[in-house]
C-alpha cells in the first residue's frame, strides 16, 4: 500500500499544480473521472491475478516530474544529431521527447516520395494532428468517438477480462487523467499509405514521467505500416547500448495507450519495440476489427527494467484476421510481461499467435495469452503457442495460454514450451571451433529470428539486430 500512496500522490500534487489548459467540457469530466477511479482503487500487486508476477513497487523509487515545455530543446546538440540518424529515410517519423509530439523533428525522410507514385499524395493517403491540438479543436469530437468506441468494445468483453479489481484497471484510467500526448492518425479509405509510419520516442533526461495516447483509425479498405518505438537516453548518447542499468539511475517511467479502429477491409501492420533500458514501461494496445480486416502486431520486448504490454484485439466482423508474434529478451533482473487477448465474436475469423523469449540470469518473463470464442463464432481457427528459452537455472517463465470455446465447430489449440539450448547442437558448432558464446549466440538468434525477421522491415531489424548484439555477447 505505500507504493500506491506515494507514487499516486506525487500525481496528485502535480495533476493540482498542473496550470489549468481549455478543454472541452467532456474531456474534463473524462479526466476528472478517471482520476477518482485510479486514485480511489490504487495501484495493483501481486495479489491481483493479472500482476501476480509483475511487482510495481518500482514505481515507489519514482520523483515525478513532467516533461518542461519544449522538451526537445533540452537535447544537446549531440543527442539531437543522433535521433536524426536513428530516424527512418524512407519512412514518415513522428517523434516524441518525453511524450510530447516535436514538429521540429517530425516529418518525411529524405528518401520518401510524397506524390505516392498514384494520384494522391502521402499527406492524402494519412491525416496526422497532434492529440494535444486535436482535443482542443475542431477534431475534438473524432477523439471522443474513437475512445467512446473503443471503451463500448472493451465493455462486452468476456468476464474473465471485463470484471476484473478495480486496481487492475489502475494503469489505464491513469493514462485517461493525463491524456495530452500523442498523436491521432486517419487513414484515408482505399489508399495504401507508401511510406511507414514510425512513432519514434526518446527522452531528454527532464522528465521521469510521461504518458502518451496514440488514436488510430484504418479507413475501409486502407493499407499501412504503423511502428512504435520507446528508446532510452542511451541510444542518443552514441555509446553502446546494452541492457544494464545505465549510471544515471533515476528511475523514468512511460505508460503508452495506442487505440485503434479497423473499418471494413482495411490492412495494419503494426509493429512495437521496447528497449528503454533501465527504465520501466506499461503500455497497452487495444483494436478492434471490422468485417474483412486484417491486423499483424509484432512486440519486440528487448530490453527494460520493467516492462508490461498488454494487447487487446477485438473481432467484430467476420472474415477479419490477427496475428500477434513477440519477442521477449531479459537479463539481469528484468521483468517483462505480455498479456493478450482475442475475442472472436462472429463467424469465420481467424487468428495466429506465436511468442518467444530468451531469459539470462535472474529475469523472469511472463505471457499470458487468453483466447475467446463465443458462441455465435462458429468456424473460428484460432492458436496460440509460447516457446522460451532458459539460458539460466535462474531464469524464469510464467507461461499461461488460455483458451475458452463456447462454439462447437471450431479449429483451435495452444500450448507452451520451455527449453534449455540443444546440447547435440551445441556439440556440433563446438566440434566445428567455434567458442560456446558464440555457439550459444548463434542458437539463440536463430530460435529469435523466426519472430524477428517476419517483419520484413529493414529499418525496424537494424534497431533490433543492435539490441539483440548486446543481449548476446
Amino acid at each position: 500500500m505505500t507504493t500506491a500512496v506515494s507514487f499516486l500522490e506525487s500525481l496528485k500534487i502535480h495533476r493540482v499544480e498542473m496550470p489549468p489548459v481549455a478543454a472541452p467540457v467532456w474531456l474534463q469530466t473524462l479526466q476528472s473521472e478517471a482520476w477518482e477511479k485510479a486514485s480511489e482503487a490504487g495501484l495493483p500487486t501481486t495479489r491481483h491475478e493479472s500482476y501476480r508476477y509483475t511487482s510495481l513497487r518500482a514505481l515507489a523509487g519514482i520523483t515525478v516530474t513532467f516533461a518542461p515545455p519544449s522538451p526537445w530543446e533540452f537535447l544537446s546538440e549531440e543527442a539531437a544529431n543522433r535521433l536524426r540518424e536513428l530516424l527512418d529515410p524512407a519512412g514518415l517519423n513522428l517523434v516524441f521527447v518525453d511524450g510530447a509530439f516535436v514538429h521540429e523533428l517530425s516529418g518525411a525522410g529524405h528518401e520518401v516520395d510524397q506524390n505516392g507514385g498514384k494520384n494522391w499524395s502521402l499527406y492524402d493517403a494519412v491525416h496526422i494532428e497532434d492529440l494535444s491540438e486535436a482535443l482542443r479543436g475542431p477534431s475534438a469530437e473524432v477523439v471522443q468517438s474513437i475512445l467512446q468506441d473503443i471503451d463500448t468494445a472493451r465493455s462486452k468483453l468476456p468476464t474473465p477480462l471485463a470484471q476484473v479489481a478495480p486496481q487492475e484497471s489502475t494503469l489505464a484510467h491513469l493514462g485517461k487523467a493525463f491524456m495530452n500526448d500523442g498523436v491521432v492518425i486517419h487513414i484515408s479509405e482505399n489508399c495504401a499509405v507508401p511510406t511507414p509510419i514510425r512513432l519514434v520516442h526518446v527522452e531528454s533526461g527532464r522528465a521521469t514521467v510521461a504518458f502518451t495516447q496514440h488514436l488510430i483509425l484504418a479507413g475501409a479498405a486502407s493499407t499501412a505500416r504503423i511502428s512504435e518505438t520507446y528508446l532510452s537516453s542511451g541510444h542518443l548518447s552514441g555509446t553502446a547500448v546494452t541492457q544494464q542499468l545505465p549510471d544515471d539511475t533515476t528511475l523514468r517511467t512511460h505508460f503508452s495507450d495506442t487505440s485503434i479502429i479497423m473499418a471494413p477491409n482495411s490492412t495494419l501492420r503494426h509493429d512495437r519495440l521496447l528497449t528503454s533500458n533501465g527504465n520501466l514501461h506499461f503500455g497497452a494496445t487495444n483494436v478492434t476489427l471490422a468485417a474483412g480486416a486484417k491486423y499483424h502486431a509484432l512486440s519486440l520486448n528487448l530490453n527494460s527494467r520493467i516492462g508490461r504490454h498488454d494487447i487487446t484485439a477485438m473481432i467484430d466482423g467476420e472474415g477479419a484476421d490477427v496475428t500477434l508474434d513477440g519477442l521477449t529478451t531479459a537479463q539481469g533482473e528484468q521483468v517483462l510481461d505480455t498479456h493478450s487477448s482475442i475475442d472472436h465474436r462472429v463467424p469465420n475469423t481467424t487468428s495466429r499467435q506465436l511468442y518467444k523469449s530468451i531469459l539470462k540470469d535472474k529475469s523472469r518473463a511472463v505471457f499470458s495469452g487468453k483466447i475467446f470464442v463465443r458462441r455465435d463464432a462458429q468456424k473460428t481457427t484460432a492458436h496460440q503457442q509460447s516457446k522460451t528459452l532458459l539460458l539460466s537455472s535462474e531464469a524464469e517463465i510464467d507461461a499461461k495460454p488460455q483458451l475458452e470455446i463456447e462454439a462447437d465447430d471450431v479449429r483451435c489449440a495452444h500450448g507452451a514450451t520451455v527449453a534449455q539450448l540443444n546440447q547435440d547442437e551445441m556439440f556440433y558448432l563446438r566440434s566445428r571451433g567455434i567458442p560456446r558464446a558464440k555457439a550459444e549466440a548463434m542458437l539463440c538468434d536463430a530460435f529469435a529470428a523466426e519472430v524477428w525477421r517476419s517483419a520484413d522491415d529493414v529499418w525496424l531489424e537494424s534497431l533490433v539486430k543492435n539490441e539483440l548484439s548486446g543481449f548476446f555477447k
